[in-house]
């Protein structure tokens, strides 16, 4: 029989393994769901890099298998609709909108868990861009259907979304210009005037930081468009603020159609984390924080060009994602970094009545705090660099298009091919997207390059 200081030398060691072994699950755990959306985030993008959209897909489906989560639920969305699954595309695109609104009002245990452990474990709902960029995927899904009505109510729920952002709403460029093709598509000139008009004044105020110009295209829509309205003060107004004193506005002609190519060119940047030492007056230390950052410079895009009827033309971008992302968090990153030292503070008091009880939970509890520190580095990856569009005015009837991507130094690396019917003063669209030169495919296309040549 043991005797007592015996038995409680062994209920301490028993008592303490327990806590250890407690511990080690719950910090592995954690260590987990950290590291989960980096590496799965980088498995997809590596798929589509490769040419291999479906290993991409195969990949988001098995990832979430309850298809709850918003940042899970985008990126199968995007990813159905590369392999031109449009219909699934849209069904799993609606669940992420429905859990976007849900997380409207968050539970006050998910707030304590970010705050006490680390931003991910807060419900993702996506930056105000992606938010907006939902509703225009799930409009060219409708597009791409031939549902034009689905597409325009997709608008119209977006320009709800943008008035409940307050008086002044987070506005979106591309997503103006898309909703005022979609109203002209239905003939509605209207609506489509007054989108164009928007589009113009989002680039205008904030081309060259979050946006890029205003597209020459989109000048000549709104000139277009307020010509046939018999707009003649505001078409002068504009047609001297563009300096287009030499433009003439297309005439509506029943013998010609409208072809609208949109491509999707390369992968929005992805978040790293970064951790520094910053002081705190409150516990007068120095404590470790971590926190998201864009760690590689935007990357060069491959330069697309159309070719139809033997006739070229350069498409213009109308979307750049990758200054959006950037612009996002580097306004979010104030209130990132004031999270992040209060949950520092809150770590390092906890560690500290650990080690005032406990020497073995004081470290455990050290480790914990270090390993558990994690920037939220959830965004949606699987969207565009950049988003780039031509139209083209084309008689009726049937064409072959050709999306050709050109290297630096001027040579097609990827051709994509399209046969198009135009309808009577009616838009046809040609939605593409396109990553990464895939390497069999190079020689392919040299080796006929050659030929021809010789």
């Amino acid at each position: 029989m043991l005797n007592k200081p015996t038995s409680l030398i062994k209920k301490h060691w028993y008592n303490n393994q327990t806590l250890k072994i407690a511990l080690i699950v719950c910090v592995g755990s954690l260590v987990q769901s950290c590291a989960s959306y980096g590496s799965h985030a980088t498995s997809m993008r590596g798929g589509l890099l490769a040419g291999h959209a479906e290993a991409s897909l195969a990949i988001a489906e098995e990832k979430d298998k309850q298809q709850k989560e918003v940042i899970s639920s985008l990126d199968k969305g995007m990813l159905r609709r590369i392999t031109n699954d449009y219909s699934g595309s849209n069904q799993i695109l609606e669940v992420a909108k429905h859990e976007i609104e849900a997380l409207h009002g968050v539970s006050i245990t998910e707030n304590l868990a970010s705050v006490t452990i680390n931003e991910t474990l807060r419900g993702y709902e996506g930056d105000p861009y992606e938010q907006l960029l939902l509703h225009a995927y799930m409009a060219m899904n409708y597009i791409q259907l031939g549902q034009i009505d689905g597409a325009r109510v997709e608008m119209l729920q977006a320009n709800v979304k943008m008035m409940e952002w307050g008086e002044e709403p987070e506005e979106d460029a591309f997503l103006r210009y898309l909703e005022g093709i979609i109203y002209e598509s239905l003939g509605e000139f209207d609506s489509a005037l007054i989108s164009y008009r928007k589009a113009y004044i989002v680039y205008k105020e904030k081309g060259g930081n979050q946006y890029p110009p205003a597209p020459v295209a989109l000048k000549k829509d709104l000139l277009r468009l307020l010509a046939w309205q018999g707009l003649q003060s505001e078409y002068k107004s504009y047609k001297k603020e563009f300096g287009m004193a030499d433009y003439s506005p297309v005439k509506q002609n029943k013998d010609f159609g409208e072809l609208v190519v949109i491509l999707n060119n390369g992968l929005a940047p992805i978040r790293s984390e970064t951790a520094i030492p910053i002081f705190s007056s409150e516990v007068q230390q120095n404590l470790r924080v971590a926190f998201p950052i864009y760690k590689y410079p935007k990357q060069n895009l491959f330069s697309p060009q159309v070719t139809v009827n033997q006739k070229q033309y350069s498409l213009e971008t109308v979307e750049d994602v990758d200054a959006l992302a950037r612009y996002s968090l580097e306004q979010a990153m104030p209130g990132i970094m004031l999270r992040a030292t209060a949950r520092a503070v809150v770590k390092y008091n906890t560690q500290h009545t650990a080690q005032e009880n406990s020497s073995i939970a004081g470290l455990l509890m050290t480790v914990t705090n270090l390993i558990t520190e994690r920037a939220d580095t959830r965004s949606w990856t699987t969207l565009p660099q950049e988003i780039q569009l031509k139209r083209i005015l084309l008689p009726v009837g049937e064409h072959q298009l050709q999306i050709k991507m050109l290297n630096v130094a001027g040579n097609v690396v990827d051709i994509m091919d399209e046969k198009v019917v135009i309808k009577s003063q009616q838009p046809s669209f040609v939605i593409k997207h396109w990553n990464a030169p895939v390497p069999k495919k190079i020689k392919i296309i040299a080796d006929k390059q050659a030929a021809n040549k010789n």
